[in-house]
């Protein structure tokens, strides 16, 4: 999971979080929301693939004003890092998203990705 800030509110994730700063036990403000840069990414695909890993997964929230190219870069630079790696990355949802984000179809969506 690399954010966990998501600008879907699903009834059953207890997982996601805005990026709006709550207020935490000692009143002071607390934002629960984290985005790891791409390079933090990579490594630890580095370090599953050390580990012994075959595979990884690479799933998390919808960002808010997302990147329309996120999604490549990140299976672009796995992929470039550890190309021996499988990369089992994004959901359904997350292929949607990335595709309105970019003014692309599903298809276009899922040939760019399978490129990166």
């Amino acid at each position: 999971q690399f954010t966990n800030v998501c600008v879907k509110r699903c009834g059953f994730c207890a997982f996601s979080r805005t990026v709006a700063p709550r207020e935490g036990s000692d009143g002071a403000a607390k934002d629960e929301g984290y985005f790891l840069p791409t390079e933090e990414i990579v490594r630890r695909a580095k370090e599953a693939a050390d580990l012994g890993a075959t595979e990884i997964c690479v799933q998390a929230g919808l960002p808010p004003a997302m990147h329309p190219n996120l999604y490549e870069e990140i299976a672009g630079a796995i992929k470039s890092a550890v190309p021996d790696l499988h990369l089992h990355a994004f959901s359904p949802e997350e292929v949607l998203y990335a595709a309105r984000t970019s003014k692309r179809t599903v298809t276009e969506m899922l040939r760019a990705l399978r490129a990166a």
